[in-house]
């Protein structure tokens, strides 16, 4: 464990384990949506969002390596940021799936446009497939995907803090 803690305080490395483990994450999502047919909700769509981010940021931080250090680790710093932001997102909507608090308009069928004939809202109405935050779509071990995001986000958030400030 300890070579592989080392291993990962060399910025290039821990730029690359970026990259790789949002572009993991970013797949087991897709698979599951398209694989196993577990439609994402809103919320779960903007879970996403943050590992893009830190697909991008990790390939410039381990670019950056090469000539400006410095700059790579201002990136890394980054990423730990929108972890932590992802991890704020998956928190709310674990909290609505537990009825903690009430989810976005759009997570519920609030979505009819106003001021419409009735032919437009049942039009509206019979064309969009609403997916509910507020109702896992899976759980294992009572923690469903959204817990596990959050899981996840936040471990990867203290994790590359603490590479950042252990010196090799």
């Amino acid at each position: 464990m300890k070579k592989l803690i080392e291993y990962f305080q060399i910025p290039k490395h821990l730029a690359l384990a970026v990259v790789v483990i949002s572009a993991v994450t970013l797949a087991a999502a897709y698979t599951s949506q398209y694989g196993f047919g577990l439609k994402p909700c809103n919320l779960c769509l903007y879970q996403r969002v943050p590992y893009f981010f830190n697909i991008d940021l990790g390939f410039l931080a381990f670019l950056a390596t090469f000539r400006y250090p410095r700059l790579a680790k201002m990136l890394l710093s980054l990423t730990v940021v929108i972890f932590f932001a992802g991890a704020v997102i998956a928190g709310f909507h674990v909290g609505v799936e537990q009825k903690w608090w009430e989810g976005l308009p759009t997570c519920s069928g609030g979505i009819l446009p106003q001021n419409a004939s009735i032919e437009e809202l049942r039009k509206s109405l019979t064309q969009q497939e609403i997916v509910r935050c507020d109702i896992p779509q899976f759980v294992l071990f009572g923690i469903s995907m959204a817990g596990y995001n959050f899981l996840l986000s936040l471990a990867l958030g203290f994790g590359v803090t603490y590479q950042l400030r252990k010196k090799p």
